[in-house]
């Protein structure tokens, strides 16, 4: 699980490629080697980008992240794509991408400057976003409440189906204390 700084950060691990010095030293020329990178973006700025080689302390920091990459399962953007949310034109599609903003999550996480980038409307739409994700969330767990009543329900009519069955193969239960006396 992600640090909540980290959050609405873009991580991609790659493969590039470095000098080896020893290799490069014995060879007498320069012998690259293959070694995993990371780039991390921040939403709403295009200039603050992290590209370095990956340590322990990146593999720590997104660890789901990076054994993906490592397993190869690819690292796709994840949460809600702008592209995908009916609310922006495509042109504001590409203008939020080329500031590494690609989820409604990343928008709505934005700051006042970082938003203040996407010129007139980039406000209201953060407010959108934010307001989109509630309603997400929202609907999210009022369907897992009523799948939850559901299950109840369907136990519940199991449990009275299990009592009746109980019930016969006892008979009627003993009798009542009159009947016992006479």
């Amino acid at each position: 699980m992600r640090h909540p700084a980290d959050r609405n950060l873009h991580v991609e691990f790659y493969m590039g490629s470095v000098v080896d010095g020893h290799q490069t030293e014995r060879a007498g020329h320069p012998v690259h080697v293959d070694y995993p990178f990371v780039r991390i973006h921040t939403p709403g700025d295009p200039h603050n980008i992290v590209d370095t080689k990956v340590n322990q302390y990146y593999k720590d920091r997104f660890k789901e992240e990076f054994e993906n990459f490592m397993s190869g399962k690819g690292q796709g953007i994840s949460g809600w794509l702008l592209k995908e949310w009916p609310v922006i034109s495509a042109s504001q599609v590409k203008t939020f991408e080329y500031l590494n903003c690609h989820t409604v999550e990343q928008l709505a996480g934005l700051s006042d400057s970082q938003v203040q980038k996407f010129g007139m409307g980039g406000m209201e739409l953060r407010a959108k976003a934010k307001a989109a994700i509630d309603a997400a969330a929202s609907g999210a767990a009022t369907a897992a409440q009523a799948a939850e009543n559901e299950q109840l329900r369907a136990d519940l009519e199991a449990m009275r189906e299990q009592i009746k069955q109980i019930s016969k193969q006892q008979g009627p239960g003993r009798p009542r204390k009159e009947q016992a006396e006479a």
